[in-house]
């Protein structure tokens, strides 16, 4: 089988999934991470013959997105900024809006500042700002113990020094030194709206890190700005991701916590998805 062959049959397989477009950038992912081939060099050596163990390897992979599983998860990593992030089924996929506003706290923040980072996950937003924030300390705390051995994995693969630590923000009260700069993407999809997730994310990605199981799908956006009274140095900002619904809701929760120089951001899709506000 040839490279041309082998797209016909990826294309075939998947096309009650994936759109078009979405087949031919899924494809591309998939020869580039495992066979180091470009778009381009595809397009010039289509013809290129795929050994056995190869093609036995494809199937199987294949196999996991016909489950609609998401290809980060087949993979196991993806590359953002030029840096790679080890996934699995306990931490989130990052989003290109997590990316942005990764590269609105780097764009705003100031050298040898401090960063906390609620909710690390995978260890990504922490990670991509200690890389590109000169001289900064990051912490970063998650309530998942599993997810924070994927975070660390990531640092170490990245070559940064973070502070990882097991927090549960809803309850633990924690005794840290002060930030500069606290972020989180926190979970913030009520669980009435889990029909109208996509099942790619809603049957491989972890609940915990998306769903909300409260009655206040508000509940840790309060926590985080009842506890920055304390761990936020004066005139440090505070950033945040949000549902694009209720981020007036939030906006309205940092005036009457007395946050000032508040700024809502669109996303690459212009949704209102990104906040900040400083003490």
């Amino acid at each position: 089988m040839n490279l041309k062959t082998f797209k016909k049959y990826f294309h075939d397989e998947l096309k009650d999934l994936y759109s078009l477009r979405e087949l031919d950038s899924l494809f591309f992912i998939f020869i580039n991470y495992y066979l180091e081939i470009s778009k381009i060099a595809y397009i010039q050596n289509s013809q290129k013959q795929l050994n056995k163990s190869k093609i036995k390897k494809f199937f199987s992979k294949i196999k996991l997105l016909k489950k609609n599983m998401p290809i980060q998860y087949v993979i196991g990593e993806v590359v953002h900024k030029k840096l790679k992030f080890y996934l699995n089924k306990n931490v989130l996929i990052p989003r290109p809006e997590t990316e942005e506003l990764c590269n609105w706290v780097i764009s705003s923040a100031n050298k040898n500042c401090r960063i906390l980072d609620i909710g690390t996950g995978s260890g990504f937003i922490a990670i991509i700002l200690k890389k590109f924030i000169d001289d900064c300390e990051v912490e970063a705390w998650d309530i998942s113990k599993e997810a924070l051995k994927v975070a660390k994995k990531n640092a170490k693969t990245n070559n940064v020094n973070i502070d990882f630590k097991k927090v549960d923000i809803l309850k633990n009260n924690i005794s840290s030194p002060s930030f500069d700069i606290i972020v989180s993407n926190p979970p913030y999809v009520d669980y009435c709206e889990k029909n109208k997730i996509n099942s790619r994310v809603k049957d491989y990605e972890p609940h915990d890190a998306i769903f909300v199981d409260h009655d206040d799908n508000m509940i840790f956006y309060k926590k985080i700005i009842e506890k920055s009274e304390r761990l936020l140095n004066k005139n440090g900002v505070l950033y945040f991701e949000s549902h694009s619904s209720r981020i007036n809701v939030l906006e309205n929760m940092l005036k009457i916590n007395n946050f000032k120089r508040i700024i809502i951001k669109d996303d690459l899709f212009g949704k209102k998805r990104m906040i900040s506000a400083q003490k």
